[in-house]
């Protein structure tokens, strides 16, 4: 008997058709207490690790190694002192690892990976703070995730930890662009040649997830996405969980050979 929380024919029409689905209200008040409470807890212990930490632009933005943790923290370019993401997390942080167990991720992402027995490929916090949290800009997650064994394979469940609008930045999504395959990207050098050529690209067609905080949302690794700075006086905060079938390579991985661990 397949759990109460797997999509329903309705939802995996969806899936089909545009390329995600959104449930409103997944969790509850007193779960995103709990939820922020553990991510800015972890953005702490970040911080505090990274401090006099060397950061370089790259691309669209500012990343930092952290060798201690293992991890990559994003800053913001135009705020270098502020967090803009964390990832990976779940080798670190045992709170933030045990949510990605739930069922409200898990049990929707088997219809969505395709497969019966998952684990986790990678996990992010974005956090997108007010005034001063930048673009995520236009991209598919499959080519940063090309080196894996499946990108294809690889989707992603979202958690809205603050209500989202399109004053604070919200997730920006281009239905049906799942189906078009890769979308041509920047031609430059390095890791900018994973976002996507936004010349010719009809910026129009995005669709604003404008949705109340304890929302989830789940996707495959072609959809098109983004979002804009956040310009309000509330922060924005997104926890991602990306999963992928059983038994192969999950991204910390790369991130321990980097480190030479």
């Amino acid at each position: 008997m397949k759990s109460k929380y797997r999509l329903d024919a309705r939802e995996l029409q969806q899936l089909k058709d545009v390329g995600y689905v959104v449930r409103e209200r997944a969790f509850a008040d007193a779960e995103l207490a709990q939820l922020r409470g553990d991510c800015e807890a972890m953005v702490k212990r970040v911080t505090a690790a990274s401090a006099g930490r060397r950061k370089v632009a790259v691309g669209s933005y500012m990343f930092q190694l952290e060798r201690g943790l293992v991890t990559m923290v994003k800053w913001e370019p135009a705020y270098p002192d502020v967090v803009q993401g964390v990832e990976p997390f779940a080798h670190f942080d045992e709170a933030l690892r045990d949510w990605a167990a739930d069922p409200r991720f898990v049990e929707p992402m088997k219809d969505v990976v395709g497969a019966e027995e998952l684990n986790l490929f990678t996990e992010k916090l974005n956090v997108k703070r007010a005034r001063t949290g930048g673009p995520i800009v236009l991209h598919q997650d499959y080519p940063y995730w090309d080196e894996s064994d499946g990108a294809a394979d690889i989707a992603t469940a979202i958690v809205f930890l603050d209500d989202a609008n399109r004053t604070n930045g919200c997730l920006e999504v281009l239905p049906g662009s799942h189906k078009r395959g890769v979308w041509p990207m920047r031609k430059v050098d390095g890791f900018g040649a994973n976002e996507m050529e936004l010349e010719g690209f009809d910026e129009s067609r995005l669709v604003s997830l404008e949705v109340p905080a304890g929302t989830a949302v789940y996707f495959g690794s072609l959809l098109v996405h983004r979002s804009k700075p956040n310009l309000s006086d509330h922060d924005r905060r997104l926890l991602l969980y990306s999963y992928q079938p059983a038994g192969r390579r999950k991204s910390i991985e790369g991130f321990m050979k980097l480190v030479g661990r």
